[in-house]
C-alpha cells in the first residue's frame, strides 16, 4: 500500500514538471512575438517625422522616432508628462496645428534649420540640417512641438527647428507683444537718396529704389534716420519715404540675400551720383572764378560799421552754439544756413534759409572784393566771411559753430546782401 502511494506521487510529480516545461516554452514563444512587435514598432517610429495626430502617446512616439531620445528624458524636458492638455495647444484632435504663440526676444538674429543639428541620422542616409531662415528679436512664432532644448516652430510660413533659449511664452509674450512692431522707412522715390547728414546738400552715401524697407532710428519734421545695413546710419527725405511701422517676419537666406543685393547695389549708385555732384559743383565753382564781376562801390562809414558788427556779432557764437540740423535758433541750436539767417535776422535783413537759395539770392561780388558779413557758398554749405580767409560757419554734426579757412572747400560764388 504504501508503495502504491509513492508510485503514484512519483508520476504526479513528473506530469507536473512536463506541464511547467511546456507552461515555459508557451510563455517563451509569446515574448517573442511581444520582442519583435516592440522593435518593428520602434523601427517605424525611427523613420517617420510626421506631425502626430492626437494623444500623448503620438507625441511621444514622433518625438523618439525624430530624435531618438527616451520617453522619460522627454516627458522630463516637456509638460506632456503633468498636463496632457498641453497637446491640445500643439494640435486639434484632427492633426491639425493649434499651436501657442511665442516671442523670440533673444541677442542677435536666431537661425532656423529644418531639422535639428547633431540628432540627423546620417547612418540611414539622412543629410545634416540646413539653415531654413533667421529670426531678428521681436519675431513671433507658432509652436508646433518641444523636443528637449528645441522647438518645432511655424513663423511666417517657415517651419523648421530653432533653440528654446531668448523665447518669451503664455502671459510674458502677450505683455511684451510690442516687440513684434518694428519702425520702418519704405522708399517711395525712385531714386531714393540716402545721406550722411539730413539735407539734400550732406554727402549720397546710397541711392535705393522704391519699396525697400529701412529700419526707422529716429522720426524727423523733414528728414529720417535709418539704419543701411553693411554701411551703417544715413538720413532719407521724409518726402522720399514713408515712415510706418510692420510686424517683424522671419526670413529666408534667398530673401535676406535679395536684400543685401538691393543694399549692394543702392550704395554703388549712391557713389556714382555723388561724384557727379561734386563735378557739377566743381564746375559751377571754376564758372564763378573765370567770372567778369565788376568790384562794387566803396562801403559808406555806416555800411562798413554795419557789416563789421555782423561779422562780430557771429564770432559770439564761436565754440557755443551746437550746430541742429533743421533749426535756425541763436539760443536752441542751428545748420549752417539757419546760423547765417538767424545772424541777419537779428540786423533787420531777411535773407533765403537754405544754403542752395542762399548761395545766389543776393548780390555774386569778386573774390577780389570781399568784405565782412559776405556769404561764402560751397557745395552744399554755407559759412560767413569775417577777414583774410577766415569765415566762420557752422560745420555739422556733433560740432559748435567754429572758425573755419576761407578755401575748405570749392568756392561756388560769393553774396552780398548788405549794399
Amino acid at each position: 500500500m504504501k508503495s502504491q502511494f509513492f508510485e503514484k506521487l512519483n508520476r504526479n510529480h513528473k506530469v507536473f514538471s512536463i506541464l511547467i516545461a511546456e507552461a515555459a516554452a508557451v510563455i517563451g514563444i509569446v515574448c517573442m512575438f511581444v520582442l519583435a512587435a516592440g522593435n518593428a514598432a520602434k523601427a517605424a517610429d525611427e523613420t517617420s517625422l510626421t506631425l502626430p495626430t492626437a494623444g500623448a502617446g503620438a507625441v511621444i512616439e514622433n518625438y523618439v522616432g525624430a530624435t531618438g531620445e527616451s520617453p522619460t528624458e522627454l516627458l522630463s524636458t516637456t509638460a506632456l508628462g503633468a498636463q496632457l492638455e498641453e497637446v491640445n495647444e500643439y494640435y486639434d484632435a484632427a492633426g491639425n496645428i493649434m499651436g501657442k504663440r511665442i516671442i523670440y526676444n533673444g541677442s542677435g538674429d536666431l537661425l532656423i534649420y529644418d531639422k535639428i543639428p547633431g540628432n540627423e541620422r546620417v547612418e540611414k542616409g539622412e543629410s545634416l540640417a540646413t539653415l531654413q531662415g533667421k529670426m531678428e528679436p521681436g519675431t513671433a512664432a507658432t509652436v508646433i512641438k518641444e523636443i528637449g532644448n528645441w522647438y518645432q516652430i511655424v513663423a511666417d510660413g517657415l517651419t523648421g527647428f530653432v533653440k528654446k533659449d531668448g523665447f518669451l511664452t503664455g502671459k510674458d509674450a502677450e505683455a511684451n507683444a510690442g516687440l513684434m512692431n518694428k519702425n520702418v522707412a519704405v522708399t517711395t522715390s525712385d531714386e531714393t537718396w540716402i545721406m550722411d547728414a539730413p539735407g539734400f546738400d550732406a554727402t549720397v552715401i546710397c541711392a535705393l529704389p522704391a519699396n525697400v524697407t529701412l529700419t526707422l532710428l529716429e522720426a524727423g519734421d523733414e528728414f529720417s534716420r535709418v539704419e543701411v545695413p553693411g554701411l551703417g546710419e544715413g538720413w532719407v527725405s521724409n518726402g522720399e519715404a514713408t515712415l510706418t511701422t510692420i510686424c517683424r517676419a522671419a526670413v529666408t537666406p534667398e530673401e535676406e540675400a535679395a536684400y543685401r543685393g538691393r543694399i549692394a547695389e543702392g550704395i554703388e549708385w549712391g557713389t556714382e551720383i555723388e561724384a557727379r555732384l561734386q563735378e557739377e559743383a566743381q564746375g559751377r565753382a571754376r564758372s564763378y572764378a573765370l567770372a567778369q564781376i565788376a568790384p562794387a562801390t566803396p562801403d559808406s562809414d555806416d555800411v562798413a560799421a554795419l557789416r563789421q558788427a555782423v561779422a562780430n556779432y557771429a564770432q559770439q557764437f564761436v565754440g557755443v552754439l551746437p550746430y541742429i540740423w533743421g533749426e535756425s535758433d541763436l539760443t536752441y541750436g542751428a545748420d549752417c544756413s539757419g546760423f547765417t539767417s538767424a545772424i541777419y535776422r537779428e540786423y533787420g535783413y531777411s535773407i533765403p534759409r537754405s544754403s542752395d537759395a542762399q548761395a545766389y539770392g543776393g548780390m555774386s561780388v569778386s573774390m577780389d572784393d570781399l568784405r565782412p558779413g559776405d556769404i561764402i557758398a560751397y557745395p552744399g554749405h554755407v559759412a560767413m566771411y569775417i577777414s583774410g580767409t577766415t569765415v566762420v560757419h557752422a560745420p555739422g554734426d556733433g560740432t559748435t559753430v567754429s572758425y573755419g579757412d576761407l578755401y575748405m572747400m570749392p568756392i561756388i560764388n560769393v553774396v552780398r546782401y548788405i549794399n
